[in-house]
């Protein structure tokens, strides 16, 4: 009866399947007494459950997904919104973190943590028994479900303490501390005067700012390096930097004294980062911009993808090679940057932030105009008074020879590491030597320290391989926990490098395990920067 009413579950022609199935289906049976009266519910909602949350295809950016389930009754209901009043909920949920396939346990499991309150108790009762299982993936879900929850119950409480102890893997141990209310153990100390960072971008608003701070504390970050997105660039030779209209200014930094304000009362220091984009020539319809202002997430989708149709391998991901071809407009230039950084810097002045960083990736500027960019810096010395970096790409810094004129070599560190699938630490490792090396040898050169100022992977599969490059492909969350642990590894035993912003602390998308970005947000790769961040 209940084989029959999980289709979904059965492999075709898998016998194997089928006697898996049969037993996690009897263990249900006992765990969940009222179940066989009320199997024709539960089982087909742990099959919806399934269905709505199955990976997409061609996986999106995670802010342009904002799934909706159409519920039985005809309502369009957001994703995470859908069935959590359902009294069958948990039990579905259960059903899911039941089954033998990973995949199909760590939505149970991450399903369990979005349970509503009558019903959180039986949803960490639930996940007690998971967050010591052996299998890692499942364990870690389990331990961030349940913090979640607050613990949920006393049995789920104990068994956090217990995953904490001992489990054998250190990102599980390190997210039930954490989820216990304590600082996950350390690895091998990094330098005491080590910034430990994060490249940090907030999307809901000032309140959301401040507790993700106080987080971050948790989680060991003594700095976060908060920047904007800026596409003004409008082609790789055009020397006049856009300036939008007032209400298309969605990605500048807002509020940025009450940021570092919130920041500071967290432990953080903040340098402040701005981002000259690309974009091409294009500016939105009033049809367009009624669309992107409009709650109809349908047409919202379907415009995005005609634009990412029609700007498909356009300049805007190429600001390192923008180059001016006259004199004059070389000049046009350098006056609209000037014109488009000096208020962030006295902004950041004025709000108190401890760094700023000049300029991102603009290396083929920087590789024309060294003048320029030492007559700007002068200028930016002038109105802020902490210590300042530029972010060179990590294939043309070599090139650059203005160091002097700065207080740290900064790079964004995007090196390949690895070539093959599946690299091992070996490789990792031999990766980083071969990125650091000449990196040694221009600290030693020009008697500055190193500072990555970005650093970070996508959690996919080619992450040591291509670590700039976000493609739309299944999530590998852990592949990304091995880059961050080889990364931290290495600069643990480098302390000419005197700091890292890892790439990327912003809102990922639910559940993050299925997320492909860079984004670090409750996935394995947090933990595995805590474990290195907490040590002292």
């Amino acid at each position: 009866m209940i084989l029959a009413l999980m289709p979904w579950a059965v492999p075709r022609g898998d016998r194997r399947a089928v006697v898996a199935l049969a037993g996690v289906a009897a263990a249900l049976l006992a765990a969940l007494p009222s179940l066989p009266r009320r199997a024709n519910r539960v089982l087909p909602l742990a099959a919806a459950l399934h269905s709505a949350y199955e990976p997409p295809a061609n996986p999106g950016a995670r802010w342009r997904r904002r799934p909706t389930v159409k519920l039985p009754d005809g309502r369009e209901v957001p994703r995470d919104e859908a069935w959590r009043d359902d009294p069958g909920f948990v039990p579905a949920a259960r059903a899911l973190l039941a089954r033998p396939s990973g995949d199909d346990a760590r939505l149970g499991a991450w399903l369990l943590g979005t349970a509503r309150a009558p019903w959180r108790a039986d949803a960490a009762d639930a996940l007690a028994g998971a967050v010591l299982r052996r299998d890692a993936p499942v364990a870690f879900e389990a331990a961030l479900a349940l913090a979640a929850l607050d613990g949920g119950s006393d049995r789920g409480r104990a068994a956090l303490a217990a995953a904490a102890r001992s489990s054998p893997v250190p990102e599980v141990r390190a997210a039930a501390a954490w989820a216990s209310g304590r600082s996950p153990a350390g690895a091998t100390p990094l330098a005491p005067g080590f910034r430990r960072g994060v490249s940090w971008w907030n999307e809901d608003g000032r309140e959301a700012g401040l507790a993700s701070f106080r987080n971050l504390a948790s989680l060991g970050v003594t700095w976060v390096s908060i920047h904007t997105w800026d596409p003004l660039q409008r082609g790789l030779h055009d020397p006049v930097i856009a300036v939008p209209r007032a209400d298309e200014r969605h990605f500048g930094i807002r509020d940025l004294p009450g940021l570092v304000r919130d920041a500071h009362a967290a432990g953080l220091r903040v340098m402040v980062k701005p981002h000259l984009e690309m974009r091409p020539a294009y500016e939105p319809t009033e049809e367009e911009r009624r669309i992107f202002r409009s709650g109809d997430e349908a047409a919202r989708q379907a415009l995005f993808r005609r634009l990412e149709s029609r700007f498909a391998g356009a300049e805007h991901l190429e600001h390192n090679r923008v180059e001016m071809t006259s004199e004059a407009d070389w000049r046009t230039w350098f006056a609209g940057y000037e014109a488009y950084l000096m208020p962030y810097v006295r902004e950041a002045q004025a709000a108190g932030a401890d760094a700023f960083c000049v300029g991102r990736e603009l290396d083929t500027t920087v590789l024309r105009r060294e003048a320029d960019w030492r007559r700007l810096i002068a200028a930016v010395r002038r109105e802020f008074t902490g210590p300042l970096a530029y972010s060179a790409n990590f294939d043309t810094w070599q090139g650059l020879r203005f160091w002097d004129a700065l207080d740290f070599i900064g790079v964004s560190a995007y090196f390949p590491l690895a070539s093959g699938v599946d690299p091992s630490p070996a490789d990792l490792d031999a990766g980083w030597d071969r990125a650091l090396a000449p990196l040694e040898a221009a600290h030693h050169r020009w008697g500055k320290p190193v500072l990555l100022t970005e650093a970070g992977f996508p959690s996919i599969a080619s992450a040591a391989r291509a670590p700039w490059h976000e493609e739309r492909a299944a999530a590998d969350v852990w592949l990304q926990a091995r880059c961050y642990d080889a990364t931290l590894r290495a600069l643990s035993r480098r302390p000419w490098v005197e700091g890292a912003f890892f790439w990327l602390w912003e809102r990922t998308a639910r559940p993050a395990f299925r997320d492909p970005s860079h984004a670090i947000v409750d996935k394995p790769a947090s933990f595995t920067m805590a474990r290195w961040y907490a040590a002292r």
